[in-house]
Formats: structure tokens, sequence, C-alpha cells
């Protein structure tokens, strides 16, 4: 079945992004005093961004957030390489040259700084990740107004609109740059939105909340991560023993984008992999039910130490980046990964143990 995904492909996809490449060029045309804000989304969205800024910043002031977001990114993040490998989609700036659908006029489509990714175009990593978010962000909303006595009972008439624009404008960005057919942004929408209250209904709630099967330990959680690598391991090697090499799409990337120094390893398959699998064996790790014990507000924990030791972390970790070697590319991402592992640990683990060391045991019962 794998060795016939690229073949399978006929004439009816080429219709189907023959219309959506028209469809995004009517957004590149009608949103081009927008581009500034779809930028921004775009940034804002991206996966590894939300990985490596807003769950530290979610985990100064509550852990428990902190840690299903850690799971549904990471989880979201190896998901989508996955079945980006098993569809072998496109992506619309590098179609329009390579298609053989066009006979006279081929339409052109004005790429970004944003637009040059390298791998498969569908689904959507930017959608995913945004849609799982904006899920995680409405259950938050929800239970803070359920446990706290300051519930407002219009919330939902704010927050859902507001969600629901934050993610049009996500899939709306996506496609203004050129990244992705529109209909790859809806599949990914629709996988993010699903993965987040199914990972935290069934996987972490019952874990950190002591609901769940107590068979559910860490040792469960570290196979299933292995699990999830070896996956991976076997789609990437299913795909060369079928004569697809899995970085085709790094070299599509660099025949097409306008300016090649703007493609980045970050935006290969492999890189993904590598960071979602590690993030999610941090998580195995890391998160314990002792996560519960740091919930936000609580009045037994200093937020200046934990923002202190959260910015010190994050420092530390883009220095630690910045000086890994890229011309080794064992090394590279051996080092990714064991970043990726230990970074759970210090900000789920240390920083909230570091900032309830000023309160006595007795405050803290």
């Amino acid at each position: 079945m794998l060795c016939q995904i690229k073949s399978s492909r006929g004439f009816t996809m080429d219709q189907i992004y023959a219309l959506e490449v028209t469809l995004i060029q009517f957004v590149q045309d009608w949103f081009r005093d927008w581009a500034g804000y779809l930028q921004w989304v775009n940034n804002v969205s991206d996966p590894r961004m939300l990985l490596e800024f807003l769950f530290p910043l979610i985990s100064i002031v509550d852990s428990v957030f902190a840690a299903q977001m850690l799971l549904v990114l990471s989880f979201g993040g190896w998901f989508n390489t996955v079945m980006k490998w098993w569809l072998l989609e496109d992506r619309p700036y590098w179609w329009v040259h390579e298609t053989s659908f066009y006979t006279s006029h081929r339409p052109r489509i004005r790429q970004t700084r944003q637009t040059c990714e390298t791998g498969p175009g569908s689904p959507s990593g930017h959608s995913t990740a945004g849609a799982a978010t904006l899920v995680l962000l409405l259950m938050f909303t929800s239970h803070f107004m359920r446990d706290r006595k300051c519930y407002v009972r219009y919330w939902k008439y704010v927050m859902y609109p507001l969600c629901g624009a934050a993610m049009a404008s996500i899939v709306l960005a996506r496609v203004y740059v050129g990244a992705h057919f529109p209909h790859q942004c809806l599949f990914g929408a629709l996988i993010g939105a699903f993965l987040a209250p199914a990972l935290c209904l069934y996987v972490s709630d019952p874990y950190i909340w002591r609901y769940g099967p107590e068979r559910c330990g860490v040792v469960w959680h570290v196979a299933a991560a292995v699990i999830a690598a070896a996956i991976a391991g076997v789609t990437y090697g299913g795909l060369k023993i079928c004569g697809i090499d899995p970085q085709w799409t790094v070299k599509l990337a660099f025949r097409w984008c306008q300016e090649p120094s703007e493609i980045h390893v970050t935006t290969t398959p492999l890189f993904s992999l590598v960071q979602g699998t590690a993030a999610m064996l941090g998580w195995a790790l890391s998160v314990t039910p002792a996560v519960a014990e740091y919930r936000h507000y609580t009045p037994h924990r200093s937020l200046v130490i934990a923002s202190f030791t959260t910015a010190v972390i994050m420092y530390g970790f883009q220095q630690l980046s910045a000086q890994v070697d890229k011309n080794n590319v064992y090394r590279f991402y051996t080092s990714h990964f064991v970043l990726n592992v230990v970074k759970p640990a210090l900000l789920l683990r240390l920083t909230p143990a570091l900032a309830m060391l000023p309160y006595t045991k007795e405050k803290i019962d």
C-alpha cells in the first residue's frame, strides 16, 4: 500500500490542486494589505515556536495545563509528520512548477519568508498545533470558570468567536503564503481539534488527577513514546524500500524557493519528528501526579521565582541550541533530541519545586 501512495495521485487530485491554486491567488490578491498581520500569525502559530516559547510561559502559572499542552503538541507533531509521509501531498508553491496539468500558462504564486517549508503538504502542522492550542485554551477557561468564584456566565459568547476567528486567521495565513492548499489546512485543523480533548480526557487528566487505571504510569508512557518513534522509523524505512526518498520534498523546496536562504532545517520532517518524539519522551519521564501540586494560582508558590527560573532555562536552551554543530547530521539531531527530553523535567518539575521553597511544609499542607 505504501509503495502505491505516490502513484495513486492522478488527474483528479491535480484538478483539486488547480482549483485551490486559483483560490490561493484570490486570497493573496484580496488580503494583500493584511500581509503583515498574516505573516505574524504564521510566526505565532508555528508548532516549534509554541513548544519552545508558549509551553514554558504557561508552565509558570499552571503546570497541569502546561503538561497537557506539551503532550498535545508533541504527539501532534509526531502524528503530523507521520501523516505527511503517509499522504505525500505537494505544496502549492512547488506544485505549480512541477505539474504537467497546465499546458500553456502556469499560475504564479507569490512567495513570502514563510513559504519555503520543506515537508510534504498534508496535513498542515500550523493548523494542527493552532487548533489543538485553541481547544486547550477553551478547556482551560471552562475549568477555570467552574472551579473559581469569578464565574462569568457569558464567557462562551466571547471565547468561542475569538478562538474561531484565530483559527480562521491561521488557515488564511497558511493559504496566503502559499505553503498549503486549503484542504490541507482544514484537515490539520480537524486533527488538532480532535487530539486536544482526546489526549486530555483519556491520557493526561486520568493520570495526573489519579482517577485512571493505576497501570498507566511512567513505564507505560515511555513505552508508548518508544513505539511512536518505532512507527516513524518503520514509515521512513518503508518509503526507502518502496523507492521513495523521504527527503524528496526538501529537494523540491530548494528547487523552487525564490530565496533558498529562507529554507530552515527546522521545517524538515526529520527535525519535526525528532522534536516531537523527544518531547513525548520528556513528558513520559517528567509528568506524574506530582504536577497537580503546582496547580495555577496556588498561594504556596512564588511566581517571581518561577518566572526567573523559566527565563534562565529558556535562555540556556537557546544558547545550547545555537552551539549545536549543524555540519554533523547525527550530532545535530542527537543534541536536539536530548535537549527536548530534558526541557520538560526542568520546566514541569524543577521550576515549580524551586518556586515552592520559600513556603513551609505546613503551609503547603
